[in-house]
């Protein structure tokens, strides 16, 4: 890859963002299309964040992505909000569009495409379960409420969070049941288990030497299927123990990989060479 003078500067701002596989995957994409473009990754310590957010417009970076922990705080930085980052009350891709800053959040489009493609599951009128009360479910709920899903139980290991949750998504979609648990009311999290059409694991259980979830995953129908949005390791032990039930289950490398592709697609209005994409993602992780 040529960097030159003309070439366009994309990137990433989180703290960490080492790990970070996006610059991978859509350097890739840039090279395979032959774009004259370049994608980073910033290690923006919070403290900074507003000064990271206005370098956008001074230093003509033509679009970011935001992970954690900035979702949240580039908010107040930006000139307009798309209307799912709204409801999400975070943003994870921003586009520079003339010193004007518009915020989105393709996580919202991407766990819907990686459940469609990965699973074949669409929301319409299914029931969710979905573990963990984090910025990550915030997504997920709006995805699954924007999909048409008939209900959404919530189970968290700090109850109040995900009755915080709960509570404050019912009014907003007022034809969608919710509910909430503690992840440690067994009976309570055994029924959730067997009225849902799929888990979807919103909280770090499984990551790395993270202890993993300790669901009763054998109560579940066997139409059932399983999202982990962890995504390191590949095959989490949520997904192990699913499969071995004889469930369909994927982890969340798709969620990273459909939410980029929607990023670079509302940056360069090029389609997204997702294969390769995909490809970029397998190797690195």
């Amino acid at each position: 890859m040529e960097i030159k003078a003309t070439t366009r500067i994309y990137g990433i701002f989180g703290h960490p963002v080492s790990q970070s596989l996006s610059p991978a995957m859509h350097n890739a994409a840039f090279e395979h299309l032959g774009l004259d473009c370049v994608y980073l990754a910033f290690d923006v310590d919070p403290r900074n964040i507003d000064k990271a957010v206005n370098s956008i417009r001074d230093l003509g970076f033509c679009g970011v992505n935001v992970t954690i922990p900035h979702k949240q705080s580039v908010m107040a930085g930006l000139d307009e909000i798309a209307p799912e980052a709204s409801m999400v009350g975070a943003v994870n891709t921003i586009v520079n569009e003339d010193g004007r800053l518009k915020g989105y959040n393709t996580d919202v489009s991407g766990v819907l495409r990686a459940l469609h493609f990965e699973l074949e599951f669409v929301p319409q009128d299914k029931n969710i379960l979905i573990v963990g009360a984090g910025g990550a479910s915030r997504a997920v709920i709006v995805a699954m409420c924007t999909g048409g899903t008939r209900s959404i139980a919530i189970a968290n290991r700090t109850y109040f969070k995900a009755q915080e949750l709960s509570e404050e998504f019912s009014p907003r979609f007022g034809d969608i049941g919710f509910s909430a648990a503690p992840l440690e009311d067994a009976a309570r999290v055994a029924q959730m288990m067997e009225q849902t059409d799929i888990v979807i694991n919103c909280s770090s259980a499984g990551m790395g030497d993270i202890e993993p979830l300790r669901l009763p995953l054998d109560l579940l129908d066997e139409n059932c299927v399983v999202y982990d949005l962890v995504y390191k390791p590949a095959v989490t032990p949520l997904v192990r123990d699913s499969r071995a039930l004889g469930l369909k289950a994927e982890s969340g490398l798709g969620m990273l990989l459909y939410q980029g592709v929607d990023a670079f697609e509302i940056w360069t209005g090029e389609n997204a060479p997702v294969e390769v994409m995909r490809e970029a993602l397998s190797v690195s992780g």
